[in-house]
C-alpha cells in the first residue's frame, strides 16, 4: 500500500502557484499525493490557469478533493461545512502527514489533522502581522496562529523576519526557513546579454514604447493589497518633462484595473500607461524594463520583485515582510515604506538621471530553487522517520 500525505490549501491558486515541485518531490519520495482546496472559487489566477492546474493534476496521478473553502477566513457555517468535507477525506485515506498553506486551509487543516493525529507541516508564505503592519492583524491573526502552532510539527517560513518571529513566539515542534518557495536562478544567469536586448525590443515594439524611454513595470494582481496605486501617487508629483519620457505597464488582473486608468488619467498620463493583463512572459517585461517596482502593502516574499532582481532588473520595493531579504540599498535596488509615495517619486526622479547597474548578485543565489527543494526533501524525510 503506497504512503498517502495530503497537500492543502484554500484556494487552488496556492497549491498551482507554489507546490508544483513540491508535488513532484513527495511522489519521488515514493508517496501517493492528494490535495484538498477549492478548484471551483480557486483565488488569484484566471480561468485557464485553474483548468489547465487541474489538468496538470489528472496527469501526474495528484488525487483531487474538492473543498468548499470560503474566501479570507470564512464564515462561521462555511467553516463548518469544510471540516465536515475534511473529515470525510480523513477517514478514508490514512495520511502519514499533511502540508497545509494559506491562513484559513492551515487552521481548519490543523484542525482535523489534530483530530485524527496525523503529523502537519505548515508553510506560512508570510504572516499577515509584521512589523509596521496594521494592528487588527496582529490583534486577528497573532493569536490564531499562537495558538495553531501548538497543533504543528514542523512550521516552515519563508522570510528573515518570519523565522525570528516564529522561533521567538511559535510552539511548533520544529521551525525551518526556506528563502523563498524557490526561483530558477541558475537559468536566469544563463540569459545573454543579446537575448535580453532582444526582448527589451520585442515588449518595446509591442506596447509602443520608444527605445529610450524610461520603462517601470509592475508584476502583480490589480488589488488594494498590491498597491500600484502608489505608483502612479508618485508619477503625479513628477514634472511634465519627466514624464514626458516615463512609461508604466502592469501586468497582472484584479478589480482595481478601471481605478488606476482613472487616476492615470487624471494627470494626462492615460498614453505611458499599460494594463498588460496576465503575462506569461514576465521575463522579458523585465528585461525591457528599466526598472520594477514592488509597492505592496504585504508580501511574505514576492516572488515578483525577486525574479525581477534575478533577471539585473534594478529594484524598488516596498520595505515590508521579506523584500528586503533579497535588496541591498543602493545595490540591486532601494526599499521604500508603501505609504510614502514622496520617497518613491524622489527615488524614480534619481533613477532618471543615473546609469542603472545590472550584473549578477552571489547573495541572491540562496533563493535558487535547488537549494530549496535540497531543503523540502530533507523537511518531508524528517517527519517521516
Amino acid at each position: 500500500m503506497s504512503k498517502k500525505v495530503l497537500m492543502l490549501a484554500a484556494k487552488a491558486n496556492m497549491i498551482q502557484q507554489f507546490n508544483h515541485r513540491n508535488i513532484k518531490i513527495l511522489q519521488n519520495l515514493g508517496y501517493e499525493v492528494h490535495v484538498a482546496t477549492n478548484m471551483v472559487d480557486f483565488g488569484s489566477m484566471s480561468t485557464d490557469e485553474n483548468e489547465r492546474f487541474k489538468l496538470w493534476m489528472s496527469d501526474n496521478s495528484v488525487i483531487a478533493h474538492q473543498v468548499d473553502f470560503e474566501r479570507r477566513m470564512g464564515t462561521l457555517k462555511g467553516n463548518i461545512r469544510s471540516i465536515r468535507q475534511l473529515r470525510e477525506i480523513f477517514k478514508t485515506n490514512n495520511f502519514s502527514f499533511i502540508h497545509v498553506h494559506s491562513p484559513l486551509g492551515s487552521i481548519l487543516g490543523r484542525f482535523v489533522a489534530k483530530q485524527f493525529k496525523v503529523p502537519t507541516i505548515y508553510t506560512a508564505h508570510g504572516f499577515h502581522f509584521f512589523k509596521g503592519g496594521p494592528k487588527s492583524s496582529w490583534i486577528f491573526f497573532y493569536p490564531l496562529e499562537w495558538l495553531f502552532s501548538f497543533f504543528t510539527d514542523t512550521l516552515i517560513t519563508i522570510n528573515d523576519e518570519d523565522f525570528a518571529l516564529a522561533k521567538s513566539h511559535m510552539h511548533s515542534k520544529k521551525n525551518v526557513q526556506i528563502h523563498s518557495i524557490g526561483i530558477d536562478v541558475t537559468r536566469a544567469w544563463s540569459v545573454t546579454q543579446e537575448a535580453k536586448s532582444i526582448a527589451r525590443k520585442k515588449i518595446r515594439q509591442e506596447l509602443n514604447i520608444p527605445e529610450d524611454a524610461f520603462l517601470i513595470s509592475s508584476v502583480g494582481e490589480l488589488s488594494n493589497r498590491k498597491n500600484h496605486r502608489i505608483v502612479l501617487d508618485a508619477l503625479q508629483l513628477m514634472s511634465q518633462d519627466e514624464l514626458t519620457n516615463i512609461y508604466y505597464v502592469i501586468a497582472g488582473t484584479g478589480n482595481n484595473g478601471n481605478m488606476l486608468q482613472e487616476m492615470a488619467q487624471s494627470f494626462d498620463f492615460e498614453n505611458h500607461f499599460h494594463l498588460l493583463g496576465y503575462r506569461s512572459d514576465i521575463h522579458d517585461i523585465n528585461y525591457a524594463s528599466n526598472v520594477s517596482i514592488l509597492p505592496s502593502l504585504r508580501e511574505g516574499i514576492g516572488l515578483a520583485g525577486l525574479d525581477a532582481t534575478v533577471d539585473g532588473t534594478y529594484l524598488l520595493g516596498t520595505k515590508i515582510g521579506g523584500v528586503s531579504d533579497y535588496i541591498r540599498d543602493g545595490v540591486n535596488g532601494d526599499l521604500f515604506n508603501p505609504n510614502d509615495f514622496m520617497r518613491l517619486k524622489n527615488l524614480i526622479a534619481s533613477l532618471l538621471k543615473t546609469n542603472i547597474p545590472t550584473q549578477k548578485y552571489q547573495f541572491l543565489s540562496r533563493f535558487d530553487k535547488r537549494n530549496v527543494d535540497k531543503k523540502m526533501i530533507d523537511i518531508y524525510k524528517y517527519i517521516s522517520d
